[in-house]
């Protein structure tokens, strides 16, 4: 099995890479070259990277029946899907001269039954990543199915911790770090270990200057946004205290917060008492090449109980427990974009810390949304 020196090339390659300044198209191309802080990268959602040979079955019959489909259908969209995303991630990343690419978590679907295999199904994923040859860091947040199953939390600890830190470019022993590049501050937040993630990122924060920006990074979404509303940071009642910590701190700081997990892509402004932050959606697990954008919804407004209804058999228990948490949420929602499609994106970041987005539906190459994030902290 291949070892991690390939990673440690490609590190060593980044360290005697030259920054050059290149033309970029769209919102890049009124970045004035002369502004040094100005940069691009590309966002990915959860990939869940798979192939049936990854899994025990007899394990996966006794203790996750239920996966059995989902683990099916990923593997057939690492088959047919996977290489595609990369292709076109690779092809804007050039085309922007992007710093990095940045991953939100469940980069491999987990689940696989033993060490070995989580062993190899991690190692398979770092070689696929260095067959790109994007030159370039790749920065993989913690998701929940990179850490499950048999043997798969010592494996992101033996694996995935060496790996990130070649591409952070500095030792990594957890999955909360700070990344700062050109002037921003990027929090890279363990959302599975919230208690210590809350003590660190109350450190971490004090760090940010109020002329930076400031990316807060995590693969579970802070706010809800569609009918799975009891899937965010923090949903539990004895954690009120905590989410409205967590809350200030983004809205204090102005935070664009990056975040995954429902492979859904949303756009939204959330108040809070300390100021408005953004938060961005993406899901990077697209079923199709071709795959409609469904339930595009625009607007404050169409933030309401009823997005329990775009999934009616999603935990029926759950049901008045995710509309009482949507009505609750409503008040401080500014601004609201919601539609089920899964894809990529890119960023810009100007020297007067002005961001804007271009969101990718599927692996197309011409862009479905392009977002001038400044603007929704006002809305």
């Amino acid at each position: 099995m291949k070892s991690y020196r390939t990673t440690r090339r490609m590190f060593l390659q980044y360290l005697s890479m030259a920054a050059a300044a290149l033309p970029v198209p769209g919102f890049a191309k009124r970045v004035p070259a002369s502004l040094d802080n100005s940069f691009n990268f590309v966002f990915l959602g959860d990939l869940h990277f798979d192939k049936l040979m990854h899994h025990d079955m007899n394990y996966l019959k006794e203790k996750y029946p239920n996966d059995i489909h989902q683990i099916d259908n990923y593997s057939r969209i690492t088959r047919e899907n996977l290489s595609d995303l990369m292709r076109v991630s690779k092809d804007r990343a050039n085309e922007i001269d992007a710093a990095f690419l940045l991953q939100i978590g469940d980069f491999v679907e987990g689940l696989c039954g033993s060490k070995e295999l989580a062993s190899t199904q991690v190692n398979e994923f770092i070689q696929l990543v260095d067959r790109q040859q994007f030159d370039r860091p790749f920065l993989a947040i913690k998701g929940n199915h990179d850490i499950t199953g048999t043997g798969a939390k010592e494996v992101y600890q033996e694996i995935v911790l060496p790996w990130q830190s070649l591409q952070l470019k500095k030792p990594s022993t957890s999955a909360n770090n700070v990344y700062v590049h050109k002037g921003s501050r990027f929090l890279l937040f363990d959302c599975f270990n919230e208690k210590e993630g809350l003590v660190w990122l109350r450190e971490a924060i004090k760090d940010h200057k109020k002329s930076e920006v400031l990316f807060f990074c995590t693969h579970v979404p802070v706010v809800p946004y569609d009918a799975r509303s009891n899937w965010h940071i923090y949903v539990h009642p004895d954690q009120a205290s905590d989410r409205d910590e967590l809350l200030n701190l983004l809205g204090e700081h102005k935070a664009i917060v990056l975040s995954g997990h429902l492979h859904k892509t949303s756009i939204l402004t959330r108040s809070t008492p300390s100021g408005n932050f953004v938060q961005i959606g993406l899901g990077s697990v697209i079923p199709s090449l071709d795959a409609p954008i469904k339930n595009h919804l625009q607007g404050s407004d169409a933030y309401r109980e009823e997005l329990v209804e775009l999934e009616p058999n999603f935990t029926p228990a759950t049901l008045e427990l995710r509309k009482k948490i949507l009505k609750r949420e409503k008040p401080f929602i500014r601004h609201y974009e919601y539609a089920d499609f899964c894809g990529y994106s890119s960023l810009h970041v100007d020297g007067r810390n002005n961001v804007t987005m271009e969101i990718y539906a599927n692996a197309d190459k011409k862009p479905w949304s392009m977002i001038d994030i400044k603007e929704l902290f006002s809305a």
